[in-house]
């Protein structure tokens, strides 16, 4: 149900590193933390503002991707933070680059959800910086997928293929028939390591519709086996796009939990794109809805505008006068109207919420007055307004909502952290009017 596709690599640096001038506001210097603890002390522990940006993302189904900018080419220690004790992931370096990515950092886990990681760097001039940042994977609800014959006759063998979506392996699972009378029957199917498929011969001798489900970590994933009867085809649920920047990274997968069998969620990421710098986003938009067909989009991107624009009549505009949000505003409609598919399909675009640096603020009011124009008077898409829900007057650590004070910011002051994401597609599936089903598969 929920799958990723992986750009290339010299696109997503290009990209990460343009979002680490963005991000950079007043310069490297307001990224150095010279009052940061010393190695010594746990890198698990919040970073101090300031801190270096550091942010991650699931763009790779069963993977986890950190970004680690303005290490000046020095090396950088990355860390998985469990129950605050750091554990040690790797130390990644890559000289003359602002950002130090850590591919395949680690991987998703049916246990554990919310993930925290910390990466520490010590710069050319000798001054130690770290950030800290967490996100949420999606749940084994929709990790493996039951494939079944349309029909066998009775007493025939039928093949059930069992397809971990993450690839990874390395779990044990329970597979279980049961017959039209009620009859139960299970069976253990262990993954290695990196195997990602499982065959199985089941042998129903009763007429009807046989039940298999697969049992992982607590969830069930079910399937109808016709037996000697005609199969009952049942309509494939529609396709959410979740696609954007990093500030999509975690709505997206608590949009997979959330909507549970309501959706197909897939997840399409592109850390740090910014429209203004690469006028491309049109083009991904094009492709994207070649492939999919997605009956919803929701897109977040907007986080590391701010360069200069060349629009139609050739001239160049600096952010963020009038001329330079009207260009920026018919960029963003554009790509509205492709997702759009002539009416055919949903849009939910969302917001920026500002950010921590004062000098960026103006750039993200900037963007969000585009997307809110951009919109008006096209059917079928909505702004969600994450700027008023987090920041209504301006950055905050935390906010109220539903009656109790929820912190909701990740440390580099740009990003939320997990529980600010799980707000934000909670407010995505309010604005879809889709009942949510977190874990209703779960027992």
């Amino acid at each position: 149900m929920f799958a990723g596709m992986l750009r290339s690599r010299a696109a997503i640096g290009a990209a990460a590193a343009a979002a680490a001038v963005a991000l950079a506001g007043a310069g490297s210097a307001a990224t150095a933390d010279p009052a940061a603890a010393p190695p010594s002390v746990n890198p698990c522990t919040p970073a101090a503002q300031g801190a270096s940006p550091f942010t991650s993302d699931t763009n790779r189904v069963g993977l986890v991707d950190l970004y680690f900018f303005l290490a000046q080419g020095a090396p950088v220690t990355f860390y998985e933070c469990v129950a605050g004790h750091p554990h040690l992931l790797g130390v990644r370096t890559v000289p003359n680059s602002d950002i130090t990515p850590f591919y395949g950092a680690t991987q998703w886990r049916c246990g554990r959800l919310t993930r925290d990681f910390a990466a520490t760097a010590t710069l050319p001039d000798g001054t130690l910086v770290r950030g800290t940042t967490d996100l949420h994977t999606v749940s084994c609800a929709h990790r493996f997928a039951l494939q079944v014959p349309p029909s066998v006759a009775p007493g025939h063998p039928a093949l059930v293929r069992i397809v971990d979506r993450w690839g990874i392996g390395g779990i044990h699972t329970r597979l279980c028939t049961t017959s039209p009378l009620g009859a139960r029957t299970c069976q253990s199917v262990p993954f290695a390591a990196a195997v990602n498929a499982a065959d199985r011969s089941i042998r129903p001798r009763i007429p009807g519709d046989w039940r298999v489900e697969l049992d992982v970590r607590g969830y069930r994933v079910s399937a109808t086996l016709a037996v000697g009867v005609k199969r009952v085809v049942t309509a494939p649920p529609p396709t959410l796009l979740a696609t954007g920047d990093s500030t999509m990274g975690g709505v997206d997968s608590f949009l997979a939990d959330d909507l549970g069998d309501r959706a197909n969620v897939v997840s399409d990421v592109v850390p740090g794109f910014a429209i203004s710098l690469a006028n491309g986003w049109a083009a991904m938009a094009s492709a994207q809805v070649r492939r999919l067909r997605p009956s919803v989009t929701v897109i977040s991107l907007g986080a590391n505008e701010g360069f200069p624009m060349t629009a139609a009549d050739g001239t160049q505009h600096n952010c963020c006068d009038p001329a330079w949000v009207a260009e920026y505003t018919h960029r963003v409609r554009r790509i509205m109207d492709i997702y759009a598919r002539h009416g055919r399909a949903r849009v939910i675009y969302l917001t920026i919420a500002a950010p921590r640096v004062a000098s960026r603020v103006p750039v993200t009011d900037a963007v969000n007055a585009a997307i809110i124009a951009a919109a008006a008077g096209l059917p079928g898409v909505r702004v969600v307004r994450a700027d008023l829900l987090f920041s209504p007057h301006g950055y905050q650590p935390s906010i109220r909502y539903h009656g109790r004070g929820v912190d909701v910011r990740a440390p580099d002051g740009v990003h939320l952290d997990a529980a600010g994401t799980a707000i934000e597609a909670q407010e995505v599936v309010n604005a879809l009017s889709i009942p949510p089903t977190r874990h209703a598969r779960r027992r």
